[in-house]
């Protein structure tokens, strides 16, 4: 509810680091957004919820993970900071009591030391006052990610992630107790109870792998407290397949919710006291983010109304009485820009990125900036590849792979679903094309402790999948030589989890015999090295890997090495090493380009073989996002900041000697009479500024006099001379240079 009395929803809309996240009221009735409130710092946040007694908006966000606070009619929110828990960063679900005392949850790094599944109270004009129950309430799970409040039995039951567990908190003893031993043995040992929903003594807790494809089950309890204390839990139900976000509040004995495994999301109707499910007529169309019951102060929607908004801001009304639906976006949410996660170049030759989280997907024609393209289609892509044109996409969560063409793209088509990798796979940051298979490497999801090798089979639709092929490793690269695929292993199975092994690996699949070569007979060169991250295949076969600083070549017939280099002793990952911490590819002149965490290089892979040592590896930025890719004319491109696209020309990087041929075609051109007049002395003064500061390795005054060039040409003035001719090919030598620097 609003400062107005009105019924509204509260929603995040996901920004990024560059254009942060926005607390968003959105009127249920007329669909009017009624207040934006950006939320500086924050990308988003999972956690949005009322307080009943305050009245107060709780936020809980990621990005810069903090408590956020809204008063509603304020123009600003407040920053109520983090939990003194170690190494929290990451906000999740905050309930509250009949006092108006929250209960949140979170995650936090393990390798920073973020000691596990942990609960924050919080009071209003007070802060953070302390912890629920034990810190952590079990070191076997990182993530609190569910929390609900039972006034008759005043009691906070908490849900788990990446380990199924299921706390029942007492406020009054600080005491938990966990539920989960009295579920159905495959609830147990899937991954998470990833939301709660507490209704009239019921716990209806959302649990499974959270994809929404059928392997999630909603648990309902029955649940009170003795006079002595002691906590009774009647399991009611497990009903298998429901879909995010799991039900609905309790309404006149019944829940609703949506199910898995049919088309369009139907609505279904279940009776607490029967346990009797009726699938209705009506689909709801969207998963929401939540499923909430209202009543609303309109005579077409009498009684209790079933509402939810989705992360594209589709709206669904259900009326039980009337039992009227209607889907509809809602429309002027504030726009924000999602980041970067993912590049490739497509068939047509524009560059493709994918958005995170949300998903989304966007297109840039090079050398042509008016001319973006982006859709509100797919979902988060953590690799693209071009193969046999189409893009083929690795997702998050679930590991599944999509592929789409531009043209499907623009007939409103959304990525074609090709297949789901299966085994626990959460990350597909591995993708390589050969013939009629597409090879994928993968991260683990948060219940597994090991990644997966395998392939899609284009022919069939299938995904072929290999468990653990190189052991508690994920394979997070991939690239091809002969009938041979390889692979870099990480140590880091799954983004939550500590290591299992000390150091990586590489992966060999024979893709004649389809057998994966032994690991022992493949060390690594280098020992301790904890993640082999990109690799690349040069114009002769032989492979190359770039590990940790260090730049491997292997011979791909003996699967010897041939090259063993630290190229980068000075830049080294941090204490996790990230799935898509680098990436290499082989441009058409035969130069290997790569991305190291920002630092993108370049180097001609004979001349290192020839040389015994990269001489000729050149750094082109530092500084910059992650992501590779290039485009028809050899210009790469990478994420600058969180949602820029940036675009490097490795020739124009090669200065001060691009800067000294500009130069001497505008002598040229002067001496011809091409260019005459006072625009002789302006073009030559920026261009040799131009070239000072480039000497001086000052990139940004550089960049500066580059402009005036531009600028000059773009205003010729009397009684200046300045012909078609020369005109535009200054102007473009100019753009080159310039667009090398920034």
């Amino acid at each position: 509810m609003d400062e107005n009395g009105r019924d509204v929803i509260w929603a995040m809309a996901t920004g990024s680091e560059d254009d942060p996240g926005i607390l968003v009221a959105t009127d249920i009735l007329t669909r009017e957004v009624t207040r934006s409130v950006r939320l500086p710092g924050a990308t988003g946040g999972w956690a949005v919820n009322q307080n009943p007694v305050t009245g107060t908006v709780y936020v809980g966000t990621y990005g810069a993970g903090a408590l956020w606070l809204y008063t509603p009619g304020e123009e600003e929110a407040v920053n109520a900071g983090q939990p003194d828990i170690p190494a929290w960063s990451f906000a999740y679900n905050v309930d509250f009591d009949e006092e108006g005392n929250a209960y949140g949850g979170g995650w936090g790094e393990p390798t920073d030391g973020y000691p596990g599944a942990s609960v924050y109270t919080f009071t209003e004009g007070e802060g953070f006052t302390g912890i629920l129950g034990e810190m952590p309430l079990t070191d076997e799970a990182n993530y609190t990610r569910s929390m609900g409040y039972d006034e008759a039995s005043r009691t906070v039951f908490v849900g788990t992630g990446n380990q199924v567990n299921l706390f029942a908190c007492s406020i009054d003893t600080n005491e938990c107790e966990n539920l989960a031993p009295l579920l159905d043995q495959e609830i147990q040992d899937s991954v998470q109870v990833r939301d709660i929903v507490m209704s009239q003594g019921h716990v209806l807790a959302w649990v499974g792998d959270a994809t929404s494809a059928g392997n999630d089950w909603l648990v309902v309890l029955d649940v009170e407290r003795t006079d002595d204390g002691e906590l009774q839990v009647e399991v009611v139900d497990e009903i298998r397949g429901v879909a995010h976000p799991g039900s609905s509040p309790i309404h006149d004995d019944h829940i609703y919710y949506t199910k898995a495994g049919y088309e369009g999301w139907p609505l279904f109707r279940y009776n607490i006291l029967t346990g009797e499910e009726t699938q209705l007529p009506e689909d709801v169309v969207i998963l929401a983010r939540q499923w909430d019951i209202v009543e609303l102060d309109d005579p077409q929607w009498p009684g209790a109304t079933l509402v939810g908004i989705n992360a594209y801001g589709f709206l669904t009304r259900y009326n039980i009485e009337t039992e009227t639906i209607d889907v509809e976006q809602v429309p002027d949410v504030p726009d924000v820009s999602r980041r970067i996660n993912s590049l490739a170049t497509g068939a047509d030759g524009r560059i493709y990125s994918a958005g995170y989280l949300g998903g989304g997907i966007a297109a840039e024609s090079p050398m042509r900036g008016d001319r973006q393209q982006s859709w509100q289609l797919g979902g988060q892509a953590e690799e693209m590849i071009l193969h046999d044109g189409r893009i083929y996409q690795g997702n998050y969560p679930g590991g599944t792979i999509t592929s789409f063409t531009g043209a499907e793209l623009e007939d409103g088509q959304a990525p074609r679903a090709e297949c789901t990798i299966g085994a626990g796979q959460n990350r597909p940051y591995g993708l390589h094309g050969v013939e009629d298979r597409i090879y994928f490497g993968s991260q683990a999801g948060e219940a597994a402790d090991a990644g997966a090798f395998g392939w899609l089979d284009l022919d069939t639709g299938e995904c072929h999948t290999i468990e653990g092929p190189i052991g508690h490793q994920s394979v997070d690269t991939l690239t091809g030589s002969g009938d041979r695929i390889f692979g870099g292993g990480n140590i880091f199975f799954a983004y939550t989890s500590l290591p299992l092994q000390e150091e990586a690996s590489v992966l060999v699949f024979d893709g004649s015999t389809e057998e994966i070569e032994e690991i022992e007979e493949i060390e690594l060169p280098v020992p301790g090295l904890r993640a082999v991250s990109a690799s690349a295949t040069d114009a002769e076969g032989t492979v190359w890997f770039y590990a940790e600083g260090w730049l491997l070549g292997m011979d791909p017939q003996t699967l010897e090495w041939v090259h063993t280099e630290e190229v980068f002793d000075d830049h080294k990952p941090g204490s996790r090493i990230a799935g898509n911490y680098a990436q290499m590819t082989t441009a058409f002149d035969g130069t290997i380009y790569g991305n190291a965490g920002g630092r993108v290089f370049g180097f001609d892979p004979a001349g290192t073989l020839r040389a015994g040592a990269a001489e000729d590896l050149q750094v082109l930025i530092d500084g910059a996002g992650p992501f590779l890719t290039i485009d028809a004319y050899g210009n790469l491109y990478t994420r600058d900041a969180a949602t820029t696209l940036l675009r490097i020309v490795p020739q124009a990087s090669e200065q001060p000697g691009g800067v000294e041929a500009l130069i001497s075609s505008l002598e040229g051109y002067i001496e011809s009479g091409d260019v005459a007049g006072p625009i002789t002395n302006r073009l030559t003064s920026a261009a040799t500024q131009a070239q000072q500061h480039l000497e001086a390795g000052d990139t940004t005054p550089a960049a500066r006099a580059l402009e005036r060039f531009i600028g000059h040409l773009d205003n010729p003035k009397r009684p200046d001379t300045l012909s078609e001719v020369a005109q535009q090919d200054l102007r473009e030598q100019a753009r080159t240079l310039l667009a090398g620097l920034t």
